[in-house]
């Protein structure tokens, strides 16, 4: 996964081997307790021993990711998402002054070579203007498009260029539904 830290193999072998002692030396501190379990109960016993061999691994995942996720800038903060997709945080940032606060809209994507950067223009778009609201495309008030015309989507009297193409990146455009 894009920007998560990622750990060495040892680690994770040591992690679980801490674990499976850790579990063991329980288990067999409370053997008396387990044995007489029958039924249902056996079942739910082996079930969370057995979840509790990962707890040290998700306890130093948990911290670890924390670690790096609080040292992030604020730039990489609001736009850490879409540069793992491809797309620069900015792309749709122009229709956030033009879309007034409780206006809708709906976005569309057409060609796009990179399947990633077509399926995260939606969201984006989300983050960007939220809190508007999204609405379908025949009652949006702003059409917004990846590599396609706001009128290819719904009518719209002005559009606006809010991105031009960049290398296999194609134009973010913006347009204002007629309604």
């Amino acid at each position: 996964m894009l920007g998560v830290p990622s750990a060495p193999a040892a680690t994770i072998a040591a992690l679980f081997a801490a674990g499976f002692v850790l579990v063991g030396v329980c288990a067999f501190a409370e053997r008396r307790r387990l044995l007489a379990l029958r039924g249902i109960e056996s079942v739910v016993a082996i079930a969370v021993i057995a979840s509790l061999v990962s707890a040290p691994l998700l306890g130093w995942r948990f911290v670890k990711d924390l670690r790096y996720t609080t040292s992030l800038d604020a730039y990489d903060r609001a736009n850490a998402g879409p540069i793992q997709a491809y797309l620069p945080g900015y792309l749709v940032a122009r229709a956030q002054s033009t879309i007034p606060p409780g206006g809708t809209w709906a976005t569309r994507t057409g060609r796009v070579s990179n399947s990633i950067a077509s399926a995260a223009f939606s969201p984006l778009v989300l983050v960007t203007l939220f809190p508007r609201v999204s609405a379908d495309p025949s009652a949006a008030g702003w059409i917004l498009t990846l590599g396609a015309l706001p009128g290819s989507v719904a009518p719209v009297s002005r559009t606006y260029l809010l991105r031009p193409a960049v290398s296999a990146l194609p134009a973010a455009r913006l347009g204002k539904a007629a309604r």
